[in-house]
């Protein structure tokens, strides 16, 4: 086969690359709205046009009316555009009828998760702690232990191999050839949970009735809320109201959806790592987790990631406060007035519990659904299911809810101090640990997989952490790790 460049349209992207045009998309976001991405509730509407156009029910959108939500159809179609540039979708990747019935379940806890927060882990996460909001840092604290036994138990299960940040054919291939032409090296390196379940050669992804059936469902989903956004009367429709606020929503939402897919970003990703560096490697060797992903982990590859995407927004937003006096946008809505409430530590483990059993965050999940991966297409179905008991039970639940709150200051600076002036020089205290944190990150992932900074925030994590292990040597960063050149010469 005749060697093509690698560029960076058509290979995969480092962790903090792909978080940069996240939190770039987030950015565009608030210079326009002066709010951050808030997608969750966009997909209720989206589900409801199905009501609308097709079945002519009204279930979910008793609550929520029909509508397109632009950000999401962006992040769909700049993934499905990755893995155009890539030469690979992910259909290619065959799960069994049990994980797929998980990252269901999944899809069911963290579509509820995000009503009773409210919000998904995009909402808390790449924007909340953005904002610095006191309900999206203890969202992301409180979920840290679920996400952590859930993806223990799932390894118990015998599901641990399918963790990945990214499936990327090349490497998968590589390490499928190397167990029969090395096979000491293959099993010195514990390769075998980098392709045994993730690869299989006789899988015709277009035979499976599983993957045809969920596909199908998901076309109708997209295809009908396209149906409202181009012909329908709805807020969002390009018929009613300025084009321009349309166009920023799918620019946002194509940088979502590109830095996601590239790169594999998720926020399940990132409260996984941190607790990995107190695990063994025989700990999780025993949990059949992939090589890839245990040097990943070690190497805090995720976290550097979700810092990458939550340091623009949060740069922003607080030069715009500080100097232009725009307000700092609320991560927590309702009940109006309070910052902290029972929702917010109830929806933590759901948040947290659902991203894994999906392998993948909602946002994330756009992504792979984008990409092909059948878990994300499944686990977005589940959320349908996850929404209704709030949908049937929105007057009760929101009343428990405000009978227990907890804090009234909405943000950070709110919570330290009362006079403005002081609260600014917290939001930038803020802002420079964010930056620190980062800096530590980058560092100390550098030195853990024995490279230096500049190759940890360009290359991408195969190049980073499976790329050295074939060649049998250490990574250097001076040294060419590129997969994708390396294997296309195959």
């Amino acid at each position: 086969m005749v060697q093509t460049r690698s560029t960076l349209w058509n290979r995969q992207w480092s962790f903090a690359l792909g978080g940069l045009v996240v939190g770039l998309g987030e950015v565009i976001h608030y210079l326009v709205f002066k709010k951050f991405i808030m997608v969750t509730t966009g997909l209720a509407w989206m589900f409801s046009t199905v009501e609308a156009n097709i079945t002519h029910t009204q279930t979910i959108s008793r609550m929520y009316p029909p509508n397109v939500h632009w950000v999401i159809i962006g992040a769909l179609l700049a993934a499905w555009l990755v893995g155009r540039s890539e030469g690979q979708s992910r259909n290619w990747m065959k799960y069994s009828p049990g994980m797929l019935a998980l990252a269901l379940l999944g899809g069911i806890i963290f579509g509820f998760g995000t009503r009773i927060g409210p919000g998904c882990t995009t909402h808390h996460i790449f924007g909340g702690l953005g904002v610095m909001s006191i309900a999206s840092i203890t969202i992301a604290v409180v979920g840290l232990p679920f996400a952590f036994l859930t993806f223990e138990i799932m390894g118990r299960l015998g599901f641990g191999a399918y963790f990945k940040h990214q499936e990327n054919r090349p490497s998968v291939e590589r390490c499928r050839r190397l167990e029969t032409e090395a096979p000491q090296m293959h099993a010195k390196l514990d390769l075998g949970n980098d392709h045994r379940l993730a690869h299989n050669p006789e899988y015709r992804p277009w035979r499976d009735p599983i993957r045809m059936m969920a596909w199908s469902i998901v076309a109708v989903l997209v295809l009908s809320s396209l149906w409202t956004g181009f012909f329908g009367n709805e807020s969002q429709s390009l018929a009613s109201g300025s084009l321009w606020p349309k166009l920023v929503l799918l620019v946002a939402g194509g940088a979502l959806g590109w830095g996601i897919a590239k790169a594999g970003v998720g926020t399940e990703c990132g409260l996984m790592a941190p607790e990995s560096l107190w695990v063994s490697d025989e700990h999780y060797r025993r949990l059949n987790v992939p090589y890839v992903t245990r040097r990943m982990f070690k190497a805090l590859l995720p976290v550097s990631g979700i810092l990458a995407a939550i340091i623009p927004l949060n740069a922003v937003v607080v030069v715009m406060w500080v100097f232009f006096n725009w307000p700092v946008p609320d991560a927590a809505p309702k009940p109006a007035g309070w910052g902290l409430h029972i929702g917010h530590l109830l929806a933590a483990p759901c948040l947290a519990i659902g991203s894994v059993l999906m392998i993948g965050c909602e946002i994330r999940s756009y992504g792979r659904v984008g990409l092909g991966y059948l878990t994300g297409i499944v686990g977005l179905i589940g959320f349908y299911f996850g929404y209704l008991p709030y949908v049937y039970y929105a007057g009760p639940i929101d009343s428990f809810i405000a009978r227990y709150t907890f804090l009234r200051p909405t943000n950070v600076p709110e919570l330290l101090t009362n006079g403005p002036a002081a609260q600014k020089i917290v939001g930038l205290v803020y802002l420079a640990m964010l930056l620190t944190l980062f800096a530590i990150v980058v560092r100390y992932g550098a030195r853990r997989l024995e490279t230096n900074p500049r190759a940890y925030l360009t290359r991408s994590t195969d190049e980073l952490a499976i790329a050295p292990a074939l060649r049998g040597q250490t990574a250097r960063g001076s040294e060419p790790a590129d997969l994708a050149e390396q294997y296309q010469a195959a």
